[in-house]
């Protein structure tokens, strides 16, 4: 753990229906830290990535960025996330490059790498025209991760983000983690594809069966 971290959760628990998806949840996560979720289907790991980005309250505990409560502070948090759920987010009515124009557009944070980069590193070169319902899975899912090159956060919630991937696009993710972690970046990701990161040690959290 690092002695300042900026991400800390302590006592969280979540409740669905009556029943308890997690209970007293906390860890703490600092610059180049990762946390892996692992969990059964059910188990609660998208709830926990989506209260860690302030999209639902918890039932008890307390989530903090920079000391300060997510939910208080909810505007400067936003300015240093960003997050992918099982939802790749996209407009579908609009281009893979409209989509990626409208995210830097919405940002305060400057663009970079330029767009045309972004789309040639992932393979989307071809399809930059292409409206976003148009997209094969593979092809939604990399133009959702293309926002986290294009805008540069602090903070990666990810959700799964190698679904549908090809072991290109897998890798080439990896390799674009490992940097983020080593410029001072952190991530909390939910995976059943196993995630290896050179000179990394990941935090591993494991939710229980409900």
């Amino acid at each position: 753990m690092k002695t300042n971290p900026l991400l800390q959760i302590d006592h969280l628990s979540c409740v669905r229906q009556a029943n308890p998806l997690f209970l007293d949840l906390s860890f703490h996560l600092g610059a180049g830290d990762v946390l892996l979720v692992e969990g059964a289907n059910g188990s609660g790991k998208s709830s926990l990535l989506r209260l860690l980005a302030g999209l639902a309250s918890p039932d008890a505990g307390e989530i903090r960025w920079q000391g300060k409560c997510i939910h208080a502070h909810r505007a400067d948090f936003l300015e240093h996330l960003h997050f992918i759920g099982h939802p790749n987010g996209l407009k579908p009515k609009l281009t893979v490059s409209e989509n990626l124009k409208l995210t830097s557009q919405l940002q305060l944070t400057p663009v970079c790498p330029p767009l045309t980069d972004i789309l040639t590193a992932l393979q989307l070169t071809n399809h930059q025209h292409t409206l976003a319902h148009e997209l094969s899975a593979g092809q939604k899912r990399r133009v959702a991760l293309a926002r986290l090159l294009l805008v540069p956060k602090k903070l990666w919630l990810l959700d799964e983000p190698l679904t549908a991937l090809d072991t290109t696009t897998q890798h080439f993710f990896l390799t674009c983690l490992t940097q983020h972690l080593q410029q001072g970046g952190m991530a909390v990701i939910s995976s059943h594809h196993p995630i290896t990161l050179p000179h990394v040690s990941p935090q591993t959290i494991r939710l229980p069966s409900c």
